[in-house]
Parts: C-alpha cells; sequence; structure tokens
C-alpha cells in the first residue's frame, strides 16, 4: 500500500522501469505550478474503497488511520517537511462542503498539523468556482474544469512563503497545480504538494 521508490522527482510517484531521476511522463507532457509533491500510497484496493468511503460516506473518523500512513512515508523516506512555514488544505467550494457537510483534505491537514508541529491555514485558499466532480471527467476536461478555480484572500500571507498544500488523492495534478498557481502569483517562494495517495503512472 505504501508508496516505494524509485519516485518521480516531480510528483513522487513510482517510477517503475522508467529511468531513475528523471520526470514521469505524466509530470514531461504537463505544466505543473507546484515544485514537488509527495503521495504517500498507491490508490488501490483496499485503500481506493476506505477513500471514496472517507470522502462521501461520512467514514471521517478514518482521518486519523490515513494521517498515520502519511507520517509513516515522511519517516520512512526522511522526507523533509519541516521546509514548510504552514500546511493548507485544499479547499472546497462552499456549496460543495455544505453538500458533504465537510472538507476531507482539512481533516488530513489538521492532524498533521498537529503531528508535526506546522501551522494550518485554512483560510488562505479560497475556492470560487463551483466546478464538476473531477473524478467524473476526462484527463483534458479535468484541466479545463479546474481552471481559475482558486483565490487568495490575503496575499500578504503567501509572499516568500513554503507552503505544503494538503489533499486526499493526487491523480492528473490539475488540481493540486491550479491552487499552487494561484499561491506562486501571490509570491509564494515553494509550494509542495501531500496527498494520502496517488494514482500509478500511464504506461
Amino acid at each position: 500500500m505504501l508508496n516505494i521508490p524509485p519516485f518521480c522527482p516531480k510528483c513522487s510517484r513510482h517510477l517503475g522501469t522508467h529511468p531513475k531521476n528523471t520526470k514521469c511522463m505524466n509530470c514531461s507532457r504537463a505544466e505543473l505550478f507546484f515544485d514537488f509533491a509527495w503521495c504517500a500510497c498507491f490508490f488501490e484496493d483496499p485503500l481506493k474503497d476506505l477513500i471514496h468511503q472517507f470522502k462521501y460516506n461520512q467514514k471521517t473518523q478514518l482521518s486519523g488511520q490515513f494521517s498515520k500512513l502519511m507520517v509513516h512515508f515522511i519517516k520512512e523516506y526522511h522526507m523533509d517537511i519541516e521546509q514548510f512555514d504552514f500546511m493548507v488544505p485544499i479547499p472546497l467550494h462552499p456549496t460543495r462542503k455544505r453538500e458533504r457537510g465537510y472538507n476531507q483534505s482539512f481533516l488530513l491537514a489538521s492532524q498533521l498539523s498537529r503531528i508535526f508541529n506546522i501551522n494550518l491555514n485554512i483560510n488562505l485558499l479560497i475556492k470560487t468556482k463551483n466546478t464538476k466532480n473531477q473524478s467524473l471527467l476526462s484527463k483534458k476536461e479535468r484541466w479545463t474544469n479546474i481552471t481559475g478555480a482558486f483565490k487568495i484572500k490575503n496575499p500578504n500571507e503567501v509572499n516568500n512563503k513554503s507552503i505544503l498544500l494538503i489533499d486526499d488523492l493526487l491523480t492528473t495534478g490539475a488540481t493540486s497545480s491550479e491552487a499552487a498557481k494561484a499561491l506562486k502569483s501571490a509570491g509564494a517562494k515553494t509550494v509542495g504538494v501531500f496527498t494520502l495517495a496517488g494514482t500509478k503512472l500511464e504506461r
């Protein structure tokens, strides 16, 4: 279940037979605005089903177990999480949050913030565009769907800061990249992404 090296230096997904220390095909093809991403686990069953329960079936208690997997990844591979000034969960649009009742990314981020003693900023990044569900769209549609979806509430808090975005899943990287683009435009020095799971690379 835990992601294993060799990692893509950009998205950290398992390279398999790809040449080491080179970006995977996905990252080579796309313009990604985050500096790097960490994916703690492979997006496959039984974790895949548990993430679905976590996001859509009110199984919020899973955040504790999921955060332990993310912590294990950091410690196992000695990832430099202390470089970040604060964590920011990928936000939901207010309409989506009312429908779901919670933001799963916030639940993960709050656990990680406490464990690693890194500040959590939940009001900095806001989602102003009520996008379609990314999981229902094609790869090309995902990029179009998420374009311009995020805004920065207070740019002064971002300038020259190192920020770690927290989310449950990395697929195309479109959502994380668009959030990172907003942060970089506001002056962020470094934007990393840390997700519970990542989909397997295309072959």
